[in-house]
Order: structure tokens, then C-alpha cells, then sequence
């Protein structure tokens, strides 16, 4: 028996998932479904789906009208705090101790840059480019140093002599101390050096007693030299002598602008970069095993490629520290060093990578899933080694992976040296924010986001949520909880690209979508589809899945809907003769939301593009 099969030319199209931003310098007719040629304030979750961003709100209001150069929070003596720098003055603005949101003034800061601060010691430490202070969680003060114990068991008949020191002088202070050792004969004791500002205190070791000035020993600051009144008992390292010359290096640390902590396997040593050149120098470990905030000897130090380019970034990436200039990239790896007098001493190797991409943005190196990105040019790009005998950064051009080709067109009005970068672990999105707006990379559905009204001077993650600084000195909360940006409407459009759906030569005609919502207090969109026949908005439909809260509640829309499957809607959208057809959302409301999980469009071919 004949069977007779019907033929039909419709089709249903869907888009299953939304896969992001996609500005493809060639048009719009090559992306794939799902892919946006235009995308404002929209979102792409993990699973693929397309949401409304989070709205914000302001939680404090420094009331300064100024940017906030800088938020931290980090643990200070066993407390956890979020500290925040604005007009030239350092705040506390939320501690664990109440879990409230509060404004502290804690002390006069720089505000002309960026506040770099960080955690060390059970202190918070807070370089802005003039200054380098510290804050133990009660008051702010200028870090003092460490005085380094140069020298041990100097004879009476030493000379003035500051080689084959013990610990290298701090670069944040002039002082230093030396242990003698008494002949039981002699009273004069030379110190490694003369033209002092001062001899601070003499210490007797066995009696743990510091002896009277004038009365048990005089001193001689231009020659250098302690002479006791009575001669001292033969003892091998019986006195420490502190004493104080009359210049320091401490202009070397405060210029600095931002750090990273490195040490080879451990994060021991602070490195400071950012004063402009191409120096880092590095903290140092004291005499008993005990690593530093405050100690920066001046022979650590390190030069990075050459001087006319300064160092802008510098970032731990497993066992090594990678460090960015702003047109070269190079690696510095952890060693040591045996000196001719047979001191071991610490060494860091300065490695080249690239030598032709590096870092534009100072400070703004971040590590995102263990590789770094940084802007150059007009591009992002992910630095990764997938050599099998190593994760570190060798000198291979493939390592710099150029990520940012789907964003080119706004990327490309950004000032990348301005640019603010931060990387939101907890959600995996990356944000590169300038003037008002972000570009938002979110790497665990590789997909772009563009947010707009969107001012960001800084960001940081406390518990979970993200809070925003502000260039207006207010700290804001980001979050789905909030369905405004402080009642004001946030305006969300997103824009396929131009879909032939697989037909460039015939037309077509299309009435029917279906939409998929998930089901959320007060959830609404509108849609509407364009045409290369007419570019006008063909039909405006709104959609509605909500469940029953009295969160941001209208009676006007009300629901008793509990249901919490997603909830599939209808639209009639009539569009004919058409080849390229495009589906747009919009959402431009300060008490709604929107989550897009899918979207179907039938469609009939119906004969031969003329």
C-alpha cells in the first residue's frame, strides 16, 4: 500500500542557550544562535540562561563627593574588616564584630591615587604613592622600621667598616644596631660607621638593663665611636649598641604604589612595584626567621627589562611571580645566592616572557582561575601555559591568549590605562570597568556582558556579596536582591544577530514564539522582533511569570502563582517576505525582573529572495 508523505517548509528554531555579547566587526548575519549583537544590562547565568543584571543600592554615603580610591577587607588582630579610602581619609566601614555597615574615620590617607592596602603581620598596611602607614585596629601611624642587627662580636680596635653586614640596613629608617664584645682592657668601641645622628641606648645582655648616658658612657657621633666610663668584663657579644645615621632610603618604599606577595612556595616577602621605573624592591626576613612588613633592606631590589617602561602589574602565578610592563611581560623566580664572606642570600632571576604585550592598566593584573589578565592595547588577554613539565610562564608568544575579539567594539573606547579590573570569584565574573560602564566576563559560561549606568571607581567580595565603590564616595551593594540601581530604572535591551535561520536565498514568515521565563517575584519583559523588511518594531508583547511575595509587591500585577517550573508563553508576532529576522528583549523597570531560559521561533520558508 502507498504511503504519501506531506511535505511542509516550517521549522521551529530555538535558542537553547545565550551565549553573550558577540560585536563581530563583519555584521551581525554570522553569529550563532543564542549569540547577541547588542546586549545593555543583561546577564549570562551559569547554565546559559539570560538574566537582567542585579540592581544596586547604596549602603553608605561617605558624603564626600569624591571617589573611592580604594576598599579592602582582610583580618587585623583576629577581627574582620572592610576599610575604604576617600577625599583623604582612611574609613572603617564594616567589621565582624556587629556585622553592620557603619562609617569610622580612622585617619588622613593620599587620595591624588589609587590606596593600595593589604594584610600582613595581623596589621593592615596602606601604600598611596607618598606615604606607607599601618593600622593594627586602632591607630593609624607611619610604619616606623625594623632595625637591623648589622654587625656581631666587634672588638674594641674595630674600624669603621659596613662591609660583611649581617642584615642589610632597612631602606625605612636610619637605624641600626651592633653587638660588641669586650677585651676587659679597652673602653672605646669604634661602630661600623661614623657621622651618626645619634647613639639610642646601650644594652647590657646579662641584666637585660639599658645603661645611663653620660654616666656610664659618653659618645662621639662624628667619629663614630661609645666609650664606657669603666672598662667593660670580657664578653663575647655582652652589648647591643642601637644607633641612628643621618639618612635613610624611606622615599623608595613610600613612592611605591601597590604589592604582591611572593616567595618562591610561600608568600613571605612583600614585593612594592608602581613608583614609576622599572625597581621592585622586597621585604626582608630579620635575624630570628621572622618575615617583615617593615623591613626592606636596600640591596633588595630587582630590575625589569630596561628603564625607559615601568613596571604595572605584578601578580603570584603558582611558583613564580609574573611581572607586566606596559609592553613587555617577564617572570621572576625564587633562588639564593652564596656571597664571597659566605653569607647566604635570598635571589630572585628576572626572566623575559613577551616582549611585546605586557600590562597597560597600573595595578590591574588580576589571576582569574589561575592564569592572569591583563589589558594591552585594546585587548584582554588570559596568560596560560599548557606545557606538560611546567605551569609557569616561559618565553612563548602562545601563552598570551587574546580573549576579548567578541567585545572589540567597546573595548575599543575604553582607556585601558584608566581601566578599573576585578575578578568576582564567587560568581566567576570578570569586570572591566571605565567611565560608567563594564564589560563583564563571565568564565565559567564564557560570556560577555556589557553593563551601562554602571559607575565604578572600585569593587571588593565580603562573604559572598559584592560591594561597590563609587566615584561619588558611596558604597553600594550588587546584588539580585535589589531590582533598581536606588529606584532608579535599569534599561536592559538584548539583540540577536540577524538570523536567515540557515536560508540566505529564500524568504520567510514567522507568527509564532514561544518564550520560556523562570517563574520570580514580579518577572516581566518585553519582546518584539525586526525584520530587513521593516526595522521598525513589528508587535510589542509583555510577558509575566510571577510568584506570589510581598517583596517589591504591585496589586496591579498580582499573582497567587506558585509554581516554581518555568512558565512557557505564546507570542503572535506576525513577520513576512523577511531573510533576516531578529528577536530583541527589553526591560526598562525599577520593580521587576527578568530571567530568559529559551526561545522558539516558528518559521516558513516561502519562496525566493528577490
Amino acid at each position: 500500500m502507498a504511503e504519501i508523505k506531506a511535505t511542509t517548509n516550517e521549522k521551529v528554531f530555538p535558542i537553547k542557550a545565550f551565549l553573550g555579547l558577540n560585536q563581530n566587526p563583519d555584521g551581525d548575519t554570522k553569529l550563532k544562535m543564542g549569540e547577541a549583537a547588542a546586549m545593555d544590562n543583561f546577564r549570562i547565568t551559569r547554565d546559559r540562561n539570560l538574566q537582567r543584571r542585579p540592581g544596586t543600592k547604596t549602603i553608605l554615603d561617605l558624603e564626600t563627593d569624591k571617589p573611592i580610591k580604594g576598599l579592602w577587607v582582610g583580618y587585623v588582630n583576629g577581627t574582620e574588616y572592610m576599610l575604604g579610602a576617600s577625599d583623604g581619609k582612611l574609613y572603617k566601614l564594616w567589621d565582624d564584630t556587629s556585622s553592620e555597615f557603619n562609617i569610622t574615620e580612622i585617619g588622613a590617607v593620599s587620595t591624588d591615587k589609587d590606596v593600595h592596602i593589604f594584610g600582613f603581620e595581623n596589621k593592615a598596611y596602606i601604600l598611596d604613592g607618598s606615604a606607607y602607614r599601618e593600622w593594627d585596629g586602632e591607630t593609624l601611624s607611619p610604619v616606623h622600621g625594623y632595625r637591623p642587627l648589622v654587625k656581631t662580636n666587634i672588638p674594641p680596635d674595630n674600624v669603621t667598616d659596613m662591609s660583611g653586614l649581617l642584615e642589610n640596613v632597612n631602606r625605612l629608617c636610619g637605624e641600626r644596631r651592633v653587638w660588641i664584645s669586650p677585651d676587659g682592657t679597652n673602653t672605646v668601641f669604634h661602630l661600623p660607621e661614623d657621622d651618626l645622628d645619634s647613639v639610642d641606648y646601650v644594652l647590657f645582655f646579662d641584666d637585660g638593663e639599658n645603661l645611663t648616658p653620660t654616666e656610664d658612657y659618653t659618645v662621639d657621633l662624628a667619629a663614630g665611636t661609645v666609650t664606657f666610663t669603666q672598662v667593660p668584663p670580657q664578653k663575647v657579644n655582652a652589648y647591643e649598641i642601637g644607633y641612628t645615621v643621618k639618612t635613610d632610603q624611606r622615599t623608595d618604599v613610600e613612592h611605591m604604589q601597590y604589592s604582591e606577595l611572593f616567595a618562591g612556595t610561600q608568600d613571605t616577602r612583600i614585593f612594592l612595584y608602581g613608583d614609576g621605573t622599572n625597581k621592585t624592591i622586597y621585604s626582608g626576613i630579620d635575624y630570628n626567621g621572622k618575615p617583615r612588613a617593615d623591613y626592606f633592606p636596600d640591596l633588595y631590589e630587582a630590575l625589569v627589562g630596561d628603564e625607559n617602561t615601568p613596571i604595572t602589574g605584578m601578580i603570584r602565578h603558582y611558583s613564580s611571580l609574573a611581572c607586566y610592563k606596559k609592553d613587555s611581560a617577564w617572570s621572576i623566580s625564587s633562588s639564593s645566592l652564596t656571597l664571597a664572606e659566605g653569607l647566604n642570600i635570598p635571589a630572585f632571576y628576572v626572566t623575559p616572557v613577551n616582549k611585546a604585550i605586557g600590562l597597560a592598566a597600573p595595578g590591574q593584573v588580576r589571576l582569574v582561575m589561575n592564569s592572569p589578565f591583563t589589558l594591552f592595547g585594546n585587548d584582554l588577554y588570559e596568560w596560560k601555559n599548557s606545557s606538560y613539565y611546567t605551569s609557569n610562564l616561559t618565553r612563548d608568544e602562545r601563552q598570551a591568549k587574546r580573549i576579548s575579539d567578541r567585545v572589540w567594539a567597546t573595548l575599543k573606547t575604553y582607556d585601558t590605562e584608566r581601566c578599573y579590573c576585578y575578578d568576582n570569584n564567587d560568581a566567576q565574573e570578570y569586570y572591566i570597568c571605565y567611565g560608567g560602564s563594564a564589560l563583564v566576563y563571565n568564565y565559567a559560561a564564557d560570556a560577555w556582558s556589557k553593563y551601562t549606568a554602571f559607575p565604578v571607581s572600585c569593587m571588593l567580595n565580603l562573604r559572598g556579596e559584592l560591594y561597590i565603590g563609587s566615584p561619588d564616595g558611596k558604597l553600594k551593594h550588587f546584588s539580585t536582591l535589589f531590582l533598581s540601581d536606588d529606584g532608579a530604572a535599569i534599561d536592559a535591551v538584548w539583540e540577536s544577530g540577524s538570523m536567515s535561520f540557515n536560508q540566505d536565498y529564500t524568504r520567510k514568515y514567522s507568527s509564532m514564539i514561544w518564550v520560556t521565563l523562570k517563574p520570580q517575584a514580579k518577572s516581566e519583559i518585553h519582546v518584539t522582533v525586526e525584520t530587513d523588511r521593516r526595522s521598525a518594531l513589528n508587535e510589542k508583547a509583555i510577558l509575566s511569570a510571577s510568584l506570589s511575595t510581598f517583596g517589591n509587591a504591585s496589586f496591579a500585577k498580582w499573582s497567587f502563582r506558585t509554581n516554581m517550573k518555568p512558565q512557557v508563553k505564546r507570542l503572535k508576532i506576525k513577520a513576512k517576505k523577511f531573510v533576516y529576522y531578529k528577536i530583541i528583549f527589553k526591560s526598562n523597570s525599577a520593580n521587576t525582573c527578568a530571567t530568559v531560559v529559551s526561545a522558539d521561533m516558528r518559521v516558513r520558508y516561502t519562496g525566493v529572495a528577490k
